[in-house]
């Protein structure tokens, strides 16, 4: 396509004649607004020198009319022919038509037929001129019509066909080129809006040549603003000094509209001289998340956390009332002390705890200090230097507290660490810095602390065992987790969760659980736990014939983990009985329960003390309907 800017009618007339026999349709501008409406259709702009320089900032590719030598001297002949004096002419034009004129007199000067003088419009100043002058100007000038000349009129110069022919000509030769710049334009604006970071582009004169959405969210702008100079909006844009001395300048820390920036301003240098300067940006906030989520992933194996508080199966009063503070706990970034016996889940708890904080989309790294020695924890707590000792990495090592950075740490059995890395523990949490073995560099870390141990610390402090200084830095919230024997109504539940599991596993599967078994495992100690409690399961279902269970075959849980058979009159004979008698008193309280709450599940269940959901599966245990 082929836009005419600007032009003097006539000329538009005689460039669509031209055009008529081309496969090129002629659109017509009078206003820079009116091309950026169009600036997704390739087109190639034809129009006069004075308003070239208005199509320089738009990146198109511009073909300029001017007058010539011989113009001036088909209007010269025609002002003669209507029975005009012409002795000398002065002609004014713009700057670059009265250079182009000038060396062509010179080279010329018998072409006209009489003395010239050059005037560039920007500087004309004909007052005082005594001597008879014929004024010209090209047709499309209608600033110099303004002021009137000392003698006379202003005469207008307008272009051959054959100088209108030769930039039609250009033009149409263009387009190709025209076509294949805005693909690329196109695909470099798609490149660059595709950028999580900011990106704004000047040429030489500062003005804006490339921005995308991220920069003017960023930097506040609206509306199009390319080709404008970028002082506009930044009225002490530091790119002007990057423009100046050619000089990069990388991790530049400012702030713009109350949001913290990092910023590299790179210079645009082509054959030793500064064309332009990119500069790229992006809030800090963003580059923080960017380095929590990459050090999750790089993390990933095992280390992160996977339990929410929710998941913790139980509906025991201890717990709940433990997974309520939990969840009070998550919302501070305090150390949290988590004590309780082996197997009770504490790092469930830990975990959990990191899911339900404004740190959870941050790493979770574990690490349980009883199954390391000194050196190797120590190694792994802070991280070493290349050559710190035999063996170390080249290169180094990051430590668990700077992978953990953003997130939380999570140090098991911490009653096991020795009082020597108790003493470098504690400063890393007094100072939120680390400094690596052999290293001397100290680096700023931000991690939350979760301890979780199953001695008495207080005891362990008293046979010297442990730093009290120590103790009173991780003990700011206390989380104790119950035992399995302090919430056996949670039993059931628990087997059934792990069941379903466990089922899912292994090929042997379990169909059918006598119910009395149940009531079996709550008569236990369970001096181990959930932990335990699972292994148990787990043998339980791997050792099940034809998928089914019976009370028989978990018996030998009560007598030194021997199993007890049916024929064993003197044991089994007397639990049932009693199993029987316990079950069929709770199925009463069950049914009277429904009766008085007229089957409402969940009145009944408040009034049994107990939830919907365990309401439900005893039902279905007793077959109530």
């Amino acid at each position: 396509m082929i836009a005419l800017y600007r032009l003097d009618k006539t000329v538009e007339s005689k460039i669509a004649a031209l055009l008529d026999t081309e496969e090129h349709p002629v659109v017509y501008f009078y206003s820079i607004r009116s091309i950026l409406d169009h600036m997704m259709t390739p087109f190639v702009v034809i129009t006069s020198e004075p308003y070239a320089e208005e199509m320089a900032s738009l990146s198109l590719p511009v073909v300029t009319l001017s007058i010539d030598l011989n113009d001036i001297k088909d209007k010269v002949d025609s002002l003669r022919e209507a029975g005009k004096t012409v002795e000398q002419i002065v002609v004014c034009a713009s700057e670059n038509e009265k250079s182009w004129l000038e060396k062509e007199f010179e080279l010329e000067p018998d072409t006209v037929g009489c003395p010239c003088l050059f005037h560039a419009t920007e500087n004309v100043n004909l007052r005082g001129a005594e001597e008879p002058f014929t004024y010209l100007a090209p047709v499309w000038d209608t600033s110099i019509r303004r002021s009137k000349p000392p003698h006379g009129e202003w005469h207008l110069v307008e272009p051959s066909l054959s100088t209108i022919r030769r930039a039609v000509q250009q033009a149409v030769s263009l387009v190709p080129f025209t076509r294949d710049r805005l693909r690329e334009k196109l695909l470099m604006g798609a490149v660059v809006d595709s950028l999580h970071d900011a990106v704004i582009a000047v040429d030489r004169q500062s003005r804006i040549t490339l921005v995308n959405e991220q920069a003017k969210m960023l930097l506040g702008l609206s509306g199009d603003v390319l080709g404008r100079p970028i002082t506009d909006y930044i009225p002490h844009s530091d790119m002007l000094r990057v423009l100046k001395t050619g000089r990069q300048e990388l991790g530049d820390v400012a702030t713009v509209l109350d949001r913290s920036i990092v910023i590299n301003r790179i210079p645009v240098i082509v054959k030793d001289q500064v064309v332009g300067a990119v500069s790229n940006f992006k809030e800090i906030s963003d580059i923080q998340k960017m380095e929590m989520s990459l050090r999750k992933k790089l993390h990933e194996s095992g280390l992160e956390a996977r339990y929410r508080l929710e998941n913790i199966i139980g509906t025991s009063a201890q717990i709940r009332e433990t997974k309520q503070h939990a969840a009070l706990f998550a919302k501070s970034n305090a150390t949290v002390l988590i004590t309780g016996e082996s197997g009770t889940g504490k790092e469930l708890f830990a975990q959990g705890i990191h899911l339900e904080s404004g740190r959870a989309l941050g790493p979770f790294l574990a690490v349980n200090c009883a199954a390391l020695p000194e050196s190797l924890l120590e190694s792994e707590l802070f991280g070493y230097e290349e050559g710190a000792f035999t063996g170390a990495k080249k290169g180094g090592k990051p430590g668990l507290f700077e992978l953990a950075h953003g997130g939380t740490l999570f140090l098991d059995e911490i009653g096991e660490m020795t009082l020597r890395i108790q003493v470098h523990l504690l400063r890393v949490l007094q100072e939120r810095r680390v400094r690596r073995v052999g290293g001397e560099r100290v680096i700023p870390v931000d991690v939350r602390i979760i301890v979780a141990t199953n001695r008495n610390l207080e005891r362990e402090i008293e046979k010297g065992q442990f730093r009290s200084d120590l103790y009173y830095r991780i003990n700011m919230l206390k989380l104790e987790v119950p035992s399995l024997r302090e919430r056996l109504d949670d039993i059931p539940a628990l087997i059934d969760s792990m069941i379903q599991e466990m089922n899912e596993q292994h090929e042997q599967k379990i169909v059918t659980l006598d119910t009395e078994i149940y009531l079996l495992f709550q008569q236990h100690h369970w001096p181990g736990n959930v932990r335990e409690l699972r292994n148990v399961v787990e043998r339980m279902v791997l050792l099940s014939r034809d998928g089914m269970v019976h009370v028989e075959d978990v018996a030998w849980l009560f007598q030194g983990k021997k199993r007890i058979s049916r024929t064993d009159d003197e044991y089994y004979g007397s639990l049932i009985p009693r199993f029987t008698e316990e079950m069929n008193q709770e199925a009463s309280k069950i049914r009277d329960a429904l009766e008085k709450a007229k089957h409402n599940r969940t009145v009944a269940a408040k009034a049994l003390g107990m939830d919907r959901t365990t309401l439900w599966r005893k039902m279905k245990q007793y077959q109530i309907e």
